[in-house]
């Protein structure tokens, strides 16, 4: 949501057309959805490629419903082979393959990725020790920890997220309407220790309540 905006008429619709003639580098088993919650959860299914860029098979409909800019650098691309795919033979799909680091490079320096660094996804024994020690705080899920700081990520029953201190003596839980008010990456260093602060002035985005009852509401009791 924070990368809408910025592309020409013309430019959106090469890129639109180049990006649909992506070849199947790899296939998933479930479709993917729209994150903007606009009602479309049929987005494909597979990773395509050009040989040199890699993107998933429903990129496009950002860009033609959204109006989502992609890099400078992708635009010239497709501008110098005039929108068209050259022939090529695609690689065989392996662990590593292709890099992440210039998109997400590119992302923190349009101000469009959340700070979630030194942040996890609990699994296993780390989720379970987490819910012990949260005991009867009322929570829908826990989403994130950060092991340096005994800090985790809840998502609570009212759509918001907050930010729990599980150690005696921790800083008071911090409330967050959504992840649109979660710190934006590059604005500034923060001590590790530190807690987090709101922004004064809350961005734009769906709360965490909103997005799931619009998904259950469009794939049915399975989304639960």
């Amino acid at each position: 949501q924070l990368l809408v905006g910025g592309l020409s008429v013309q430019d959106r619709n090469l890129l639109v057309s180049y990006l649909r003639q992506g070849k199947t580098l790899v296939r998933y088993p479930e479709p993917s959805f729209c994150r903007f919650a606009c009602g479309e959860a049929e987005m494909g299914r597979a990773d395509l490629t050009d040989g040199t860029f890699v993107w998933p098979e429903g990129l496009a409909h950002y860009l033609d419903r959204h109006d989502v800019r992609l890099p400078q650098h992708f635009l010239t691309h497709v501008q110098q082979r005039n929108g068209s795919l050259a022939p090529f033979t695609p690689p065989k799909p392996t662990f590593g393959l292709f890099d992440t680091g210039p998109w997400l490079a590119w992302g923190i320096e349009q101000r469009a990725c959340l700070d979630l660094a030194g942040w996890d996804t609990p699994t296993g024994d780390v989720l379970d020790r987490i819910s012990a020690d949260l005991g009867e705080v009322e929570h829908e899920a826990i989403l994130l920890c950060r092991g340096s700081t005994r800090e985790v990520v809840l998502a609570m029953p009212s759509g918001s997220i907050e930010v729990h201190q599980l150690r005696v003596g921790g800083h008071p839980p911090q409330q967050f309407a959504g992840w649109h008010e979660w710190p934006i990456a590059g604005e500034g260093t923060r001590d590790d220790h530190a807690a987090i602060k709101p922004p004064s002035k809350p961005g734009r985005g769906l709360t965490m309540g909103e997005f799931f009852a619009d998904l259950k509401k469009r794939r049915g009791p399975e989304a639960d």
